[in-house]
């Protein structure tokens, strides 16, 4: 059957055929639990699920994400491994911790390190963050955490004190490390570790998956870390077949480890390296999406002017409420003219709650709905979340925090469907005048009578859940699952009819669940305290945990999808129009300010002998620029609008590596200069 490496373009067919090979193996016979199907995330399972429909079968093939896979085969093998991996007790089962417990449990052991880290001026959860993020890159990329400060140290050139900054960060990285294995806690990072040295080595575990895994169908391997490429080249030794898939451009997933340097490395493992030609740009018909894909990526990387200008539509405003106002009304042209909302896509390099606000509020005006996608956006900023959080303090009156009225009235229209705050603040003032505390029942049928009957049922219903609830004292996690199922999700309430707001219910129930349970086996708290420790932890957490239930399978109908430039390539969205917003900004191209993580330095192909320097810096954002901008393109099959605003959301003049791209892209400077609102030009 051989061994086959296909690469080329996002659009050009490729998951397709991966998804016919693997119909025709179960056409074919062969047992689906010999089929490894291995994705870089939940959402690019769903095609192969599909696959399986028409298909009868009493064994299940393995359909595996990356980070899945790993935890799946720790958990398997962990009594085997944990005695040589140093738990303090390798006969327990491992409690698996999420990112918001993990940024918990390290909060706990930087304090005695704050002071070495003094000069960087970035807060305390930033720096918890960074840490976090490199215990991720030392397992994923397959070097000990104690080469961590050398490595960051010989990238730097300059002042001292940052390499004694580093080495805290090495020391409390370690740290953790040793205080999760001492308690039985498996991290992202711990979990890699382990799968890593103790299962990729073991002649016990190339036996199991020599035997488990005859056939592989990889898809976007570009967007897997060295130590998932190390799996794979595992499991190419004894295959009787094997498909690997990388997008290019593609790589996206740089902060999770992606490393397309690692998986190029394979195609020398495969017998056959196929490169799809891409027929959007051998046609003659008008220039595509694609088309300008190659063209913008070109004048990115050479910094030359296109041999032609690609079809797409520029719009500069001078201010940035202007620019979303163009973007909302040629939306609205769009959708008019018979274009469904769910094929448009507004795409930003970073999505901030002010330009969801804005582009909802203007989109709500044309009767179109907007489907947002941040998903490492903290939970606390869901306003769901803060709803549900009020809801516990009042239900929980022996924590001593009561949530001010206009907390409670906010909650109050976050749960009750169509009630706005306003009339909820009327129903709070008379629930006070009946009991200082929580929520009363109300009697006065003139309130009534105004604010509407059907909230009285509404809120006597909650109101008196709350009351029992009280009397109960549930863990938060149970709380909120039986709040949701008795009270939320029944008609007239917040989760009846929105399938969004359930999901980040589900999202909160199980990040609670897991908190409650990594804090208790580590004895840090004693289950009275747990909740209002998990409380204080979602408060100030900048990171959530992703949960496969956050996001829904496909954007609603009469809703446009918002977000950020990552999430949509990660995800493998595809529109027919797109919007790019702030295409002056350099936050297109440039990295957070991350003082004590490096990407391209703690990564296995990354190593520079002579320093980080301005050039390399600006070569990576190039090279990464070029990429994004490019699988944005390919992704696009009709037609992508450029929106600019001469000032940016702060009211500063922004001009970035894309700005200037484009305008060296032919026939496009006078166009893109011109700084006349609403002016465009195809």
């Amino acid at each position: 059957m051989g061994r086959y490496y296909l690469v080329g373009h996002p659009g050009t067919g490729k998951t397709a055929r991966l998804v016919q090979q693997f119909a025709a193996l179960l056409n074919a016979g062969v047992r689906p639990d010999r089929i490894l199907v291995l994705v870089p995330q939940e959402s690019g399972a769903r095609r192969f699920q599909a696959a399986l429909a028409p298909i009868k079968r009493r064994l299940a093939p393995h359909i595996e994400t990356f980070a899945g896979l790993i935890q799946r085969h720790v958990g398997l093998f962990f009594p085997r491994i944990a005695p040589q991996a140093g738990f303090g007790a390798p006969t327990r089962e491992p409690i698996w911790v999420n990112v918001e417990s993990a940024q918990y449990l390290l909060d706990q052991l930087i304090a005695p390190y704050l002071d070495q880290f003094s000069d960087l001026r970035v807060s305390r959860a930033r720096l918890v963050i960074q840490i976090l993020d490199n215990l991720n890159r030392a397992a994923l990329s397959g070097f000990p955490l104690e080469t961590l400060a050398e490595r960051l140290g010989a990238a730097w050139r300059g002042e001292a004190g940052r390499r004694r900054a580093y080495s805290a960060a090495q020391e409390v990285a370690l740290a953790f490390r040793q205080f999760c294995l001492k308690h039985g806690l498996v991290d992202f990072s711990l979990s890699v570790e382990l799968f890593r040295t103790h299962l990729l080595s073991a002649d016990f575990y190339r036996a199991y998956v020599t035997a488990q895994y005859r056939h592989i169908l990889a898809d976007n391997i570009e967007e897997g870390a060295p130590v998932v490429h190390d799996f794979l080249a595992l499991l190419l030794e004894t295959a009787e077949s094997a498909w690997l898939v990388e997008d290019d451009p593609g790589g996206y997933r740089l902060n999770l480890g992606a490393e397309p340097a690692s998986a190029r490395a394979l195609r020398a493992r495969c017998a056959h390296v196929v490169h799809i030609e891409d027929a959007r740009l051998a046609t003659d018909a008008p220039p595509s999406p694609a088309h300008f894909a190659q063209a913008l990526m070109a004048a990115i990387t050479t910094r030359q002017r296109s041999a032609h200008a690609p079809a797409a539509e520029v719009a500069h405003s001078r201010y940035w409420v202007d620019m979303i106002e163009a973007t909302v009304a040629r939306i609205a042209e769009l959708v008019a003219q018979g274009a469904p909302a769910n094929a448009i896509a507004v795409i930003a390099p970073v999505v901030e709650d002010v330009l969801q606000f804005e582009l909802a509020e203007r989109l709500r005006a044309h009767q179109i709905g907007l489907h947002t996608l941040r998903p490492s956006r903290p939970l606390i900023d869901q306003p769901l979340v803060r709803a549900l959080l009020t809801l516990a303090r009042l239900a929980h009156p022996e924590w001593g925090d009561p949530p001010t009225p206009q907390a409670v009235a906010r909650a109050l229209a976050g749960a009750i469907a169509g009630l706005d705050v306003l009339r909820a603040q009327r129903i709070v003032e008379a629930s006070q005048r009946v009991a200082r505390a929580g929520l009363a029942p109300i009697e006065d049928s003139a309130l009534w009578a105004r604010i509407g009957l059907d909230f009285r049922t509404r809120y006597e219903a909650l109101c008196g859940w709350l009351g029992a609830a009280a009397q109960l004292g549930l863990p938060l996690d149970v709380f909120w699952e039986r709040l949701r199922a008795e009270v939320l999700s029944q008609a007239g309430f917040a989760l009846a009819e929105d399938a969004e707001a359930a999901a980040i219910c589900d999202k909160l129930v199980a990040s609670a669940r897991a908190f409650r349970r990594a804090v208790q086996f580590a004895g840090l708290q004693p289950d009275g305290r747990a909740d209002q420790a998990y409380i204080d932890a979602l408060t100030h957490a900048p990171l959530a945990a992703e949960y496969a239930p956050e996001r829904l399978p496909e954007v609603p109908a009469g809703h446009v999808l918002l977000a950020p430039a990552y999430t949509y390539l990660s995800d493998d969205y595809r529109s027919r129009y797109q919007f790019w917003l702030d295409v002056r900004s350099t936050s297109w191209h440039q990295r957070f300010h991350q003082p004590l993580t490096h990407p391209y330095v703690l990564s296995r192909y990354g190593q520079p002998r002579d320093g980080w320097t301005d050039a390399d810096e600006q070569q990576a954002s190039r090279d990464l620029l070029a990429r994004v901008v490019g699988g944005l393109a390919f992704r696009c099959s009709e037609r992508i609008y450029l929106m600019a605003s001469a000032l940016n959301i702060s009211g500063q003049e922004d001009y970035g590596m894309l700005a200037s791209a484009l305008e060296r892209m032919n026939g496009w400077q006078g166009a893109y200069a011109h700084s006349e609102e609403g002016e465009r030009c195809g």
